[in-house]
This record gives C-alpha cells, sequence and structure tokens, in this order.
C-alpha cells in the first residue's frame, strides 16, 4: 500500500475557488433527498392522522418515490455526460422541492400523495451525489478524495439536522407548514447551487461540446464500458451488497435491539451512533483515498463493518451494541467515498456521469434488498440472528469483488495509465470517425 503524490491543481478557477464547488454540493445534499425519510416519518403521524388513512399509505408512498428516485439517478448519469450537470439538474431540483411543498396544499386523495410521491422521485436525482461527485471529480486532480468525502458528508448532515429542523418547524405550524417550508429550502438551495454557480472545467465542456456538434456524447457508452471493464462489474457488485448490509441493519436496528430487552431510549442511541459515525466515516475515508489504494482502503473497512454486523446481531452486550454501531457507520459511510472515487479512475471521464448513476441506482436498490432480505429472515424464524450469516457473507462477496479491481485505470488527471491492455486495444481499434475520446 504504498501513498500517491498529489498533483499540484490550482486552488482558484476562473475567479472562483475550487472548494466552493464542494461547499455548494454539501449545502444540496443537506437538503436533499433523505429529506424525504426524514419527512415521512416525522410527519406520517399527523398526516394520516388528520386523513384516517392506514398506515401502510406512507410507506407506499415512501416505496414509490424510493423506485422513482433510482431510475432518475441513472437518467440523470447520461444527461450529465450529454449536457452537463447544469441543464438538467435544475428542473430535477425544482421537481424535487416543489413536490415537498405541494405538498402542504394535498387534500384528502391518495391519488393525489401518490402523484406527489413519484413527483418528488423523479426530480430527486439531483439531490442526490451524482451531479455534484462528477463536478468535484473534474476539478480536482490532488486532494479529490478529501473533497468527495466532505462533499458526500451532506448526506450524513441531512439525517443528522433534518429530524430537529422538521420537528421545530411541526410544533411551530403543524405538518402542512412544515411542508412548505422546508419544501421551499429543497427548492431555492439546490436549483439556486446549479443554476449560479456549479459548472465544470472549461477543457472538459469543449471535449463534451465538439462532441455534441458531431451528435455524438463524449465518452463511452455504458454498453460499451459494461462489455470491456470488469472493474464495472466489480464495483457495481460490491456496492449493491455493501449497501444491501448496512443499510439493511440500519432499518432494523432499534427493533433488533429492543428484541434483546434494552430500553428504547439505548436503542435510539445505538441508531445516533450509527449515523454520527457514517458522517465522520466519509471525511475519514476521503483523507485516506488520497494517500492510499482505494481498494485496500475500502477492503479494510468493510472487513470492520462485518465485524460490526456480527455483533449487533449476535451480542446482548450494550458496549458491544455500541461498538457495532460505530462498525456499521463506518461502512454505510465509506461506500459512496469509495464508489465515487474509484469511478474516476477506472473509467474516463466523460463517462463518469453515467457510470455513478448506474452504481448509485445499485446502492438504492441494494438497500431495499437488505430491509426485503432482514425482514423476511425475521418472518421465518422469529429471531434476527438467522441472518448474521447471509448479511455477513454479502460483504464478503464485496471485498472480493474489490480485491480483484486491479490497478487504477487511469491517472488524477484523467490519463490512460495503460493497463488492461487487451481492453485498449480493442477499443482503439474503432475509426476515429465513430468514437468520441475520453482524453484530453
Amino acid at each position: 500500500m504504498s501513498a500517491i503524490a498529489p498533483t499540484v491543481t490550482p486552488s482558484r478557477t476562473g475567479g472562483l475557488n475550487r472548494w466552493w464547488y464542494v461547499v455548494t454540493g454539501f449545502l444540496t445534499l443537506l437538503f436533499g433527498t433523505s429529506t424525504v425519510n426524514v419527512l415521512f416519518n416525522v410527519l406520517g403521524a399527523p398526516m394520516t392522522e388528520e386523513f384516517g388513512w392506514e398506515r401502510s399509505v406512507m410507506t407506499n408512498g415512501l416505496s414509490l418515490e424510493t423506485v422513482l428516485v433510482g431510475i432518475s439517478i441513472v437518467a440523470l448519469g447520461f444527461l450529465i455526460d450529454r449536457y452537463g450537470p447544469r441543464i438538467p439538474s435544475v428542473p430535477m431540483a425544482m421537481a424535487f422541492g416543489v413536490g415537498l411543498m405541494l405538498m402542504a396544499a394535498m387534500p384528502n386523495s391518495q391519488f393525489m400523495f401518490y402523484l406527489l410521491c413519484a413527483i418528488i422521485g423523479a426530480g430527486a436525482g439531483a439531490v442526490n451525489p451524482v451531479a455534484h461527485s462528477t463536478v468535484v471529480s473534474a476539478w480536482f486532480k490532488d486532494r479529490r478524495g478529501l473533497a468527495l468525502g466532505i462533499l458526500m458528508a451532506g448526506l450524513g448532515a441531512c439525517g443528522v439536522l433534518m429530524p430537529y429542523l422538521a420537528n421545530w418547524v411541526l410544533a411551530w405550524g403543524g405538518w402542512r407548514m412544515t411542508f412548505l417550508v422546508i419544501g421551499a429550502l429543497c427548492t431555492v438551495i439546490p436549483a439556486g447551487v446549479y443554476a449560479f454557480i456549479t459548472r465544470m472545467p472549461a477543457d472538459h465542456e469543449a471535449e463534451r461540446q465538439a462532441a455534441r456538434k458531431q451528435g455524438k456524447t463524449a465518452g463511452e457508452s455504458l454498453w460499451r464500458i459494461a462489455r470491456s471493464y470488469r472493474q464495472f462489474w466489480l464495483l457495481s457488485i460490491a456496492i449493491f451488497l455493501v449497501s444491501s448490509a448496512t443499510f439493511g441493519l440500519m432499518g432494523q436496528v432499534v427493533p433488533m435491539t429492543t428484541d434483546k430487552g434494552i430500553d428504547q431510549v439505548t436503542a435510539v442511541s445505538i441508531l445516533s451512533v450509527l449515523s454520527l459515525s457514517s458522517l465522520f466515516a466519509r471525511l475519514v475515508v476521503g483523507f485516506l483515498l488520497d494517500r492510499f489504494y482505494a481498494p485496500v482502503i475500502g477492503t479494510i473497512i468493510f472487513a470492520l463493518c462485518a465485524v460490526g454486523v456480527y455483533f449487533m446481531i449476535m451480542s446482548s452486550s450494550i458496549a458491544l451494541l455500541f461498538l457495532a454501531a460505530v462498525l456499521i457507520g463506518l461502512g454505510l459511510g465509506a461506500e459512496g467515498d469509495v464508489a465515487a472515487y474509484m469511478c474516476s479512475r477506472y473509467f474516463p471521464k466523460h463517462s463518469y456521469g453515467r457510470v455513478l448513476g448506474f452504481i448509485y441506482f445499485l446502492y438504492a436498490q441494494g438497500s431495499a434488498f437488505g430491509i426485503f432480505l432482514l425482514g423476511q429472515i425475521y418472518g421465518a424464524t422469529g429471531s434476527y440472528q438467522s441472518g448474521a450469516l447471509p448479511i455477513i457473507l454479502l460483504v464478503g462477496i464485496a471485498i472480493i469483488c474489490l480485491l480483484f479491481m486491479g490497478p487504477y485505470r487511469f491517472t488524477l488527471d484523467h490519463q490512460s495509465t495503460g493497463t488492461d491492455v487487451s481492453s485498449e486495444a480493442h477499443r482503439t481499434e474503432e475509426p476515429a470517425d465513430q468514437r468520441t475520446s475520453s482524453r484530453p
């Protein structure tokens, strides 16, 4: 494991310090898609009480929104590579925020509720990390890992801070006012960031525009990458499986803990420690990615996560449960950073958006699969203990995938390292007029 020598990049880009892209991206994610989970949890009870709905109406709406989030992430990844981050992200961010605001005026109609959930999910791709990760990876050659880590911390900060904001507004003005106020913030801040601040480096934009003039999209298609890059499938499988393990457990921590005779307050504290650990992990892992080989960093943290899974499911010791929360939180926080960084080192820069979008789609589906898997195991056995081996197995397979990633295929300034020569030769056999180079 050797240190990576940083490449010097100017700190200012056209008069704007490049760290502004990190800070404003953090703000977008602070008011991003995690807000929906918080609002539905905090406001679900007063909503269903007013309308006389079953609780399943809220969960069905959240499930619909989650499915559309995955689809919108994939769509946005393709659109970013073709049009840049600003053009598709502004209307999508506005759809997300306005959909939340319209919840404030919703009548007693389940159809309207599901329709608004669909609108919110369709726009939520813009308030996920794909667009801002693409921008940050383009601007940062040195300290890219740290920049991505700070950016991704916005996701964790949303989960920590948003419940307090939602509860405060709820106590002040009721659930409708809460949707209106937080929806307005989720509209103005992300859309404003994309419209007035977010931009790609000039050379990157020039290459993309040149490809569009020829009726093409810069970079390689997702289909070609899937056929030519084994790392695409290895990374996709690893992220899906780790997401299944971490999110699957996160959704069951409180009932899993109280089933062991531990009180509700302690169970909630354990869940809070898990969330705080994931926030801390995003920053630490980003720092480490700038200095060490990313698959090794991922392997070590995911192995620690597997230990945490075992303790969380099998142990009744409060001390070990808190330790388990810390270790699982490390895995939960690390996977987003690892995916965003590794995409910039294994795939062409003009294909970054579509590749990361697909991987984040699997990230979202993995969380749904993990929750479903543990739920089925509990339903069949009446205990979570039988889920320890399957969840640890998922993490183990993910670690094996990372260990087979091989050396980086692109340098920090997006030049090919010449690895996987057979695939490179296969692609360069194509006539020049049938492809657009992904290298400057």
